[in-house]
């Protein structure tokens, strides 16, 4: 699992993001947290849940996401994507996510 260098974090995990961060990489349960990650077809980010991680299939390193953004609930998840999104486009004056985080 690889976390960007530019990490969103919901504002109620500050203090909590190094904890949470472990729990992810060990697979330990956490129901309420979400991760968003770079999207691996066209699209610009994807929404996992952090029980999805613990499958095989992601503890493989070619299938690892490239996390860039953590949050707590659904609804969270998707403002998070929401300011991410909004960053870029302020940013680069585009959509390109990818281009954004590869920095």
């Amino acid at each position: 699992m690889r976390f960007s260098r530019k990490l969103y974090i919901s504002p109620s995990l500050d203090k909590k993001c190094g904890k949470v961060k472990w729990k992810l990489r060990t697979g330990r349960p956490q129901p309420a947290i979400y991760v968003i990650a770079l999207a691996r077809n066209n699209d610009l980010l994807e929404i996992y849940h952090s029980a999805m991680l613990r499958q095989k299939y992601y503890k493989k390193k070619e299938n690892a996401p490239y996390i860039v953004g953590i949050a707590v609930g659904y609804g969270g998840a998707v403002d998070l994507v929401m300011e991410i999104i909004q960053d870029v486009l302020r940013e680069t004056g585009a959509y390109d996510v990818k281009a954004h985080f590869a920095k």
